[in-house]
């Protein structure tokens, strides 16, 4: 006996092809198809095509066992097909004895205990699981005969797309694997700088709380430093100085030039006396010259002795002497009433002097401009002590919040640019060797769902070494991801309409371009 086993279907009955002969007016000695304790099919119906629901009465021919048993039914047709001829007919009415018997022999047929006799096939369906008892949406007068295996179809369909997405996906991470570098350890970054302390002084903040936004130039913090205040308190009483000492030069020039009136009368007088009395001496020489001339005759006549005409040499030459002194005393005098009007020479010393008085005023005057310059510059000072934002950006963190005394280059606060451009992915050391500089890589920005392109712009494998107390490098374990590279995202913030979106502390994922780490590879790379 030969069993073969069909598909899984939600028949309600096993449905066999054991041979069953059927007889009826409507349908005359033919064989089924298959059949069933539900009912029967027929092909190739000789003449008419009975109408779908009539009924009438059959008589069932069943080969059993060699022998041949026959019994009388009602049945219905429920569908048929004009292409094959079928027709497929259910039971109405069917009695005890003949349901039990074609149960029974079906029964066998699936238990395998009936033999082949003649022209017996027995075939049967594998159990599965039975309908529901209900009604059935899907009435079989409205079904055909034949039907396409379209739920086989489906489930063979799905399965191949699913097998060709499986591999399809399988074969990208494959070659993605070996020709690309995807890092999940990436943040967005922006230019940071930290704000320092520029000198010694007392820390004033203006108000600003963590996370706000400043504009380039805003002031973040005054500074008073005390050693400026110091100096401008010095430099202050310095131009006080300097003012009063003007003050006072000015106010000598002023009284001197007031005695200078008085002392030109004064030398006027000087001279008309000088030239007075070259005029008396001039007229004292010319009479010891007449005397000395007389002493000479006389003389000469041996009327006067020698003591006499020495006497009259010499009352001649001291009348000479006091003639000179009397022309250069009017030279002096001269002089001096020509500068009578700047300067008063008193015939031992300068007592008044205007240009030198003018010339200390300038002085004056000259100090006291270096001292405002001086105060002026002390104050610039403490005017541009005032701790600015360099660009547009945000407060990040305030390590001072009060007013305080702080020490110089001391950290204030970390300022963060607010159009960020860079990228930093965080790499194991074996994966930083695959990476190269100005390789162009893409990042992906899960939280704004968002691709970007950018390029390396920095690789930097041993900064997260060093050892800042001992300023020392120290090797770590090659699973820690110390190596850092900078990418630099492509575009012109002011072109790019929502580069804004993109913040700093985003999470991002970088896929960089492999390289091959292998010198031999590299080589081979090369020569070709």
């Amino acid at each position: 006996m030969k069993v073969i086993r069909e598909r899984p279907c939600q028949r309600r009955h096993h449905r066999v092809t054991a041979p069953l002969r059927i007889d009826a007016e409507t349908l005359s000695a033919h064989q089924t198809v298959n059949w069933s304790l539900g009912g029967f099919r027929i092909d190739q119906v000789d003449g008419a095509l009975p109408d779908v629901g009539q009924e009438f009465s059959v008589r069932i021919e069943l080969p059993f066992q060699g022998f041949d048993i026959k019994f009388e039914a009602e049945t219905r047709v429920v569908r048929t097909a004009d292409v094959t001829k079928s027709v497929c007919v259910e039971f109405i009415s069917l009695d005890e004895r003949s349901r039990d018997l074609m149960k029974h022999f079906v029964e066998d047929l699936i238990r395998g205990k009936m033999a082949t006799i003649d022209d017996t096939i027995c075939r049967i369906d594998v159990p599965v699981t039975p309908i529901s008892t209900q009604p059935d949406p899907n009435p079989p007068e409205e079904m055909a005969v034949t039907r396409w295996p379209i739920k086989t179809i489906a489930m063979s369909s799905f399965y191949a797309a699913l097998g060709l997405c499986v591999f399809g996906y399988l074969s990208v991470l494959i070659y993605s694997s070996f020709t690309q570098l995807e890092v999940s350890t990436a943040v967005v970054s922006a230019p940071v700088q930290v704000m320092r302390m520029p000198v010694d002084g007392i820390y004033r903040p203006v108000g600003y709380a963590e996370g706000a936004s400043v504009r380039a130039g805003d002031p973040l913090a005054h500074i008073d430093d005390m050693r400026l205040q110091a100096k401008i308190s010095e430099a202050t009483a310095n131009v006080t100085q300097a003012q009063d000492r003007l003050w006072r030069a000015e106010q000598t020039f002023e009284l001197e030039s007031e005695r200078i009136k008085l002392y030109q009368v004064i030398s006027q007088v000087d001279k008309d006396m000088a030239a007075a009395q070259v005029t008396a001496r001039t007229e004292a020489l010319r009479a010891a010259d007449a005397h000395l001339q007389r002493m000479k005759t006389l003389w000469d006549r041996g009327f006067s002795t020698n003591a006499q005409l020495d006497d009259a040499k010499a009352r001649q030459s001291l009348a000479a002497a006091r003639l000179r002194e009397s022309e250069l005393a009017l030279e002096q005098s001269t002089v001096m009433n020509e500068v009578a009007g700047r300067r008063h020479y008193n015939h031992k010393e300068f007592v008044s002097d205007l240009d030198m008085l003018l010339i200390e005023v300038d002085e004056r005057r000259s100090d006291l401009q270096a001292a405002r310059q001086k105060l002026e510059t002390l104050e610039t000072m403490k005017d541009e002590l005032v701790v600015r934002a360099p660009f547009d950006g945000r407060i990040v963190r305030l390590m001072q919040t009060g007013s305080a005394s702080v020490l110089r280059d001391e950290p204030l606060a970390v300022l963060e640019m607010n159009a960020p451009t860079t990228v930093t992915a965080f790499l194991q050391q074996e994966e930083v060797l695959q990476v190269g500089l100005n390789d162009e890589a893409t990042v992906f920005l899960p939280s704004l769902d968002r691709y970007v392109q950018a390029e390396v712009v920095r690789i930097d494998r041993s900064s997260a070494y060093l050892d800042e107390k001992q300023a020392q490098y120290s090797w770590r374990p090659e699973d820690e991801r110390t190596a850092t590279v900078s990418l630099r995202i492509q575009g012109d913030p002011a072109d790019v309409a929502d580069f804004r979106t993109i913040r700093p502390g985003l999470p991002a994922v970088v896929v960089f371009n492999r390289r091959s780490s292998s010198v031999s590879q590299a080589q081979l790379a090369r020569s070709l």
